[in-house]
């Protein structure tokens, strides 16, 4: 089965994706364990494309998104730049890519079709590429033509490894496609969903049958290959019919095939540039009661490669300064500034990450006051939420212009007064018959902070 088949069977991603797929489970009767995916990490979001830079599974295959080539005739299948769209532009793929891509396809005694589809796959929300939409899914995907009512056993590399790979069983009345089943999971940033779908480890080309995976790749969508990775060693795509119905042609009641199509590129880090995920940039300010000066600093976290060197722009001396690593995946700063950048404060500060290959990456970061709720409580006797909160910007009033902070109860929001030494903030509401599980306060600074109320 060639890829050109492959993208046919694969439908534009819309918000309605996940309802689809729910309808088509149901319709069947079907009764499937949830599958566990043996995925194992991700990469920092790509700062091109803003997809994860790489997934990594059990086996130790680390893949990125395969985009080389003109997505139609070479090892990477995806869809085409749309010509005016500018997120498609920049991403250099139109409304699908892939991390991974495999197929299996069967044929049936009188002239019936079955296709495995099993993908890792880029994606938007909405469709069409556009900024802050994307959206990426592991997908299992099952098109049977049915010869004659009945059950059906379906056997395939990603059944449930935690209870022995049972064989997916449906009742089908005969017809094309009469099963026909979609399971898609996944989300938008932080893409966390996609290390608990039921996509992992890749299936890869055996390598100990000729011809080999091309050099940094697992595969060649253009070839049927024999692969390796499936769960409990189910390497193959099987479909066995009821008793009597002859589905191979030779009247035998199953039929069986080990060759996919495979497509992945291994991840390239050298050539790749290195991603930037702020973690936070928070500042304390404070005036001194006896000289008037309000100096500040900057606290800054950051993650990117734990190879690449990071930097900060000094708003002070305008020199990057470097962040230090913290051996796992943070990378930190502190900044002190004098009273001469202290008010106003800087509002973002700018990040650049570097590979030692000389790859960067530059991301302005807002600068934010970090927010603490001390006391939230509900009294149920006078019906009233009492609300103290703290913020890092204590800068007296007579030096500058204060933060302004609210507080959001419900679906209400009431501004919270300055109340005793800078920085402190309380505010007393009445009438509230029935309390909310939690307040928010944000500050006009950009911090913000969330608390359970307390009895």
């Amino acid at each position: 089965m060639k890829f050109s088949d492959i993208t046919a069977s694969f439908s534009r991603m819309s918000k309605t994706w996940v309802a689809t797929t729910a309808v088509a489970v149901a319709l069947l009767g079907l009764s499937i364990p949830n599958a566990q995916s043996a995925l194992t990490g991700k990469g920092l979001i790509h700062p091109i494309n803003h997809f994860p830079t790489w997934f990594s599974d059990a086996n130790g295959v680390t893949l990125q998104l395969c985009l080389d080539g003109d997505g139609v005739n070479g090892l990477c299948i995806y869809d085409a730049v749309i010509p005016g769209n500018a997120t498609s532009q920049a991403t250099g793929f139109g409304a699908e890519a892939f991390w991974w891509l495999a197929d299996a396809g069967l044929d049936l005694a009188g002239g019936g079709r079955a296709i495995l589809v099993m993908a890792l796959e880029a994606a938007y929300g909405a469709g069409d590429p556009a900024p802050n939409d994307q959206f990426a899914f592991g997908r299992i995907r099952l098109r049977v033509d049915v010869p004659a009512d009945g059950e059906y056993k379906i056997r395939h590399p990603f059944l449930n490894e935690a209870l022995g790979c049972p064989d997916e069983v449906y009742q089908a009345t005969a017809g094309t496609k009469a099963i026909n089943v979609t399971r898609d999971i996944g989300g938008g940033t932080p893409f966390e969903t996609m290390l608990s779908g039921e996509v992992g480890p890749f299936l890869v080309w055996d390598p100990s049958i000729t011809p080999v995976a091309p050099a940094g790749y697992v595969g060649d969508p253009n070839i049927e290959h024999e692969v390796i990775g499936g769960h409990c060693n189910i390497n193959y795509f099987r479909i066995e019919g009821p008793e009597g119905v002859d589905l191979d042609g030779n009247g035998n009641n199953f039929v069986q095939t080990a060759l996919f199509t495979v497509q992945g590129k291994i991840f390239d880090e050298a050539n790749t540039p290195p991603g930037i995920e702020p973690v936070r940039i928070s500042y304390f300010r404070s005036t001194n009661t006896s000289t008037g000066a309000t100096t500040s600093r900057i606290n800054t976290w950051a993650k990117a490669p734990p190879h690449a060197s990071v930097s900060v722009l000094n708003p002070q001396t305008n020199k990057g300064n470097p962040l230090a690593f913290d051996g796992e995946s943070t990378f930190f700063k502190r900044i002190a500034l004098n009273a001469a950048n202290s008010n106003p404060m800087p509002t973002q500060l700018t990040l650049t990450a570097t590979t030692a290959g000389g790859l960067s990456t530059t991301q302005d970061v807002r600068v934010v006051d970090q927010v603490e709720i001390q006391t939230a409580t509900w009294t149920a006797g006078t019906q009233s939420i009492k609300v103290i909160a703290l913020t890092s910007d204590k800068i007296a009033l007579s030096t500058g212009a204060i933060p302004e902070l609210t507080v959001r109860v419900g679906a209400h929001t009431y501004p919270m007064p300055q109340s005793g030494a800078a920085g402190r903030y309380e505010v007393t509401l009445t009438g509230i018959a029935i309390p909310p599980a939690h307040v928010t306060v944000t500050s006009s600074k950009g911090g913000t902070a969330t608390q359970a109320i307390a009895d």
